[in-house]
């Protein structure tokens, strides 16, 4: 009988062949985006990705999650992300019969057994396609003599305190804020 050795401290590790999926978001929120340099066309619906659209883009990337990829998203601002995005276990179908279609028990909406509350804010002079931060201020802060402000929150305050809301534009810098009922 043969044995072979095999030296560990010089092998060399295996090569992993990933599909590359970048992803390009413009400073407007337009999003590019292709796969393995070949361009991922838009859904029928669209004349072009946007940031709103990225779950259905990576849906679309990783083929409904059943394949695995490496995800690079670009930032207009100079920024890189990467990341592994891994498939499901099992078959599409088998995974969307076994999620559970209740909220989980530890949710705060299963916890209070009450339907959301909603409203909408709305606000003018953004730039079309803009993305805006929706921001529930909890407090305020003042600037010091360089410059520099220090927010110090009461966690409480989260979900208790809450009178306003605000909305802000990346781009524009344009802050709409509005009293709540």
């Amino acid at each position: 009988m043969s044995t072979q050795s095999y030296d560990l401290q010089n092998a060399q590790p295996p090569l992993v062949n990933l599909p590359l999926a970048v992803i390009t978001v413009g400073e407007m929120g337009a999003v590019s985006a292709t796969l393995d340099g070949i361009e991922a066309p838009p859904p029928i619906h669209a004349e072009r990705w946007s940031r709103a659209q990225f779950g259905e883009l990576l849906d679309a990337l990783t083929q409904q999650r059943s394949r695995t990829l490496r995800l690079e998203v670009r930032e207009s601002y100079g920024s890189v992300f990467t990341e592994i995005i891994h498939a499901r276990r099992g078959t599409p179908e088998t995974a969307d019969v076994a999620a559970p279609s209740a909220p989980e028990p530890d949710s705060r909406r299963a916890r209070r057994g009450k339907p959301p509350r909603l409203i909408e804010i709305t606000g003018g002079g953004f730039i079309q396609g803009e993305d805006v931060l929706v921001a529930i201020p909890v407090s305020t802060a003042e600037g010091d003599d360089s410059g520099v402000a220090r927010a110090v929150i009461d966690l409480d305050q989260l979900t208790s305190q809450v009178r306003k809301v605000a909305l802000i534009g990346y781009v524009s810098g344009r802050i709409v804020t509005e009293r709540l009922p």
